[in-house]
């Protein structure tokens, strides 16, 4: 086990430095708000598009859509469960500060922190079935996630939900895998070439929220920590279980592990700052988590590398 977590801290390590660079750029003031905005609009609505079409142009094998239809599932389950257990486990006098805590144990970073350590591991195969899990977080986040956040009904609506960039490219993106629609070089390279961006910008624009994160707010309650305990510990290790249950391919499992073992989705402030709610606690609360994932996804995905030796 401890050469897999050696192997696995390696790139995320290298996925820190990374992020570094967003902090030292945030800190001396090279990054602002605005940039961070527009770094963050290119990776949603360019950059993630683009690097799952390319990851879908492979072959239609049988293996694989039933593994992309097990990770489906798998998803689905982890994260339902997980709604359930942070409905239950946390409490807070603060009613705001509840929502924002059960929001960010139920939703990981399966995206942002996630994508770049599958690719490293896995390469296309990562984003294949990694967009797999990510379909699920949208579904969930952009509906029962902004009804956690608002506590508003009204403002479920599916025209928001249809509209959202992560799940516009992957329907188009599993419409050119199972048409089996190859694109030709002239369209293809140029989404490769953004593809690249899908590990450094996602990183330098984590770094920027850490760099503006109060860490005193946050590391005080208990509260604080057992969110970060279901989301970084509990959700991993129920994600093993189900994987275990289920007799996946080990490379089916350490995917969905590195998804599910991600610290709190960065649609959490996005959501916050939609509907007019305080995003210091929740910029601060993933920011804290960012930090602590350094230790814990290595921990999580060695794990169930040894599992599935």
């Amino acid at each position: 086990m401890l050469s897999s977590f050696l192997t696995v801290g390696t790139q995320v390590v290298i996925l820190f430095i990374l992020i570094g660079v967003g902090f030292v750029l945030g800190k001396i003031g090279k990054i602002d708000d605005r940039a961070s905005l527009g770094m963050s609009n290119l990776m949603i609505y360019v950059v993630m598009p683009s690097m799952q079409i390319v990851a879908y142009q492979r072959p239609l094998e049988s293996e694989s859509l039933r593994n992309f239809s097990l990770v489906l599932l798998i998803a689905a389950v982890v994260q339902s469960i997980g709604i359930l257990i942070s409905r239950i486990l946390i409490h807070s006098g603060d009613t705001e500060r509840q929502r924002t805590l059960q929001f960010s144990a139920s939703f990981s970073n399966c995206s942002f922190m996630a994508f770049p350590l599958q690719i490293a591991l896995f390469g296309s195969l990562g984003v294949f079935y990694g967009s797999a899990y990510s379909m699920v977080f949208t579904l969930l986040a952009w509906t029962y996630g902004i009804y956690l956040l608002t506590g508003d009904k009204s403002q479920l609506r599916w025209k928001s939900l249809l509209l959202n960039p992560g799940l516009i490219g992957s329907l188009i993106a599993l419409t050119f895998y199972l048409g089996q629609i190859t694109l030709p070089e002239i369209i293809f390279k140029p989404l490769e070439y953004l593809s690249h961006l899908n590990t450094p910008l996602p990183m330098i624009i984590v770094g920027y929220q850490l760099s503006k994160a109060d860490f005193r707010a946050v590391i005080r309650g208990v509260d604080i920590w057992l969110a970060a305990t279901l989301r970084l510990i509990l959700s991993p290790l129920v994600a093993i279980a189900v994987c275990l249950l289920l007799h996946v391919s080990s490379d089916v499992a350490i995917i969905v592990v590195i998804a599910a073992s991600a610290p709190p989705a960065s649609l959490l402030g996005i959501l916050s700052a939609k509907f007019n709610r305080d995003t210091n606690l929740p910029s601060s609360i993933v920011s804290f988590h960012t930090l602590l994932s350094i230790l814990t996804m290595p921990l999580m995905v060695s794990l169930a590398q040894t599992l599935w030796k």
